[in-house]
């Protein structure tokens, strides 16, 4: 997880760990942790992060993953091609 990139994105929305905290349902504390990288955030927050933030599913996968999520064909990448 990219902490600092996390950070930023939430400072640049304005607002403050402990909304991003409320937001997710954790303590302050919990939620300073998670942001720095010290305890994983769950699936579940993840969603609701992103969507607090308004980061692209590419911004997610940066921040979150460091582009590391699993490649998934398009369905016309996945047919077969027939002459």
């Amino acid at each position: 997880m990219k902490a600092l990139e996390l950070k930023l994105a939430r400072m640049r929305k304005r607002l403050s760990q402990q909304d991003m905290a409320d937001a997710i349902g954790k303590s302050l504390v919990s939620y300073s942790k998670k942001e720095r990288g010290e305890v994983k955030f769950t699936p579940e927050e993840i969603t609701i992060v992103s969507a607090k933030l308004g980061l692209t599913m590419e911004q997610t996968n940066d921040i979150f993953f460091d582009n590391n999520l699993p490649f998934r064909k398009s369905e016309d990448e996945a047919s077969p091609q027939l002459p």
